[in-house]
């Protein structure tokens, strides 16, 4: 499915309105940005609590790839949260692999 710009406008409301139905998100959403808001924001322009414009540029890229003309849906964002949500239980070393040999019976003497 081809994706097509909208105004800037119109895709942050959206995006913040697919946040607001999803109340199981709104933790993740808020510590995202709060890791994303560059320290010091209000002595530097726009002076803005938003992310590095180069930040934006770069997960756009990953996110829908070199066409300048597709811009992310509020979709995009509502996968991206989900998996950051996630992400730590799914990065957890879970207790049965930390007692594990680290010398496979097959590699000794």
């Amino acid at each position: 499915m081809r994706r097509t710009r909208t105004p800037r406008g119109h895709r942050i409301g959206a995006a913040l309105a697919a946040v607001a139905m999803r109340p199981r998100l709104w933790l993740t959403a808020g510590r995202a940005m709060r890791r994303l808001i560059p320290s010091r924001w209000w002595v530097r322009p726009p002076f803005l609590p938003v992310p590095h414009r180069d930040y934006v540029r770069f997960r756009l890229l990953t996110a829908v790839g070199p066409d300048s003309s597709v811009a992310a849906e509020p979709a995009d964002l509502i996968q991206w949260l989900e998996w950051c949500r996630h992400w730590p239980a799914a990065a957890a070393v879970h207790p049965s692999h930390e007692a594990r040999d680290p010398e496979p019976a097959l590699l000794r003497p």
